[in-house]
């Protein structure tokens, strides 16, 4: 008795992957963008006073730990967002076969 094998399309999961590809690039992007405005919404209400009295051209380092702790509960749940972002992206699975997810 001959068992019947089935034929994988290639061509399929390389649109597949293709098109998760391309989530995780907009993904990425759209992280990127958030992250580029965490400063400016601290600045704009927890780090106010500080940045209102910094000198116009005045250079300073901020890094994530900072800006993970602005004591602003909308940047706390602003970082919830992008760590899931990064969690989903990181969990992703490009498919090579039916017996993946």
């Amino acid at each position: 008795m001959i068992n019947e094998a089935k034929i994988i399309d290639f061509k399929d999961y390389a649109e597949y992957n293709k098109r998760l590809s391309e989530i995780i690039e907009q993904a990425s992007n759209l992280s990127e963008k958030i992250y580029d405005q965490l400063f400016d919404i601290a600045c704009s209400n927890k780090w106010k006073g500080w940045s209102d009295n910094q000198p116009e051209g005045t250079k300073f380092y901020v890094d994530e730990e900072m800006l993970r702790n602005t004591g602003d509960k909308n940047i706390d749940l602003i970082w919830e967002l992008l760590d899931k972002i990064t969690e989903v992206k990181n969990n992703i699975n490009i498919k090579c076969s039916d017996s993946e997810n």
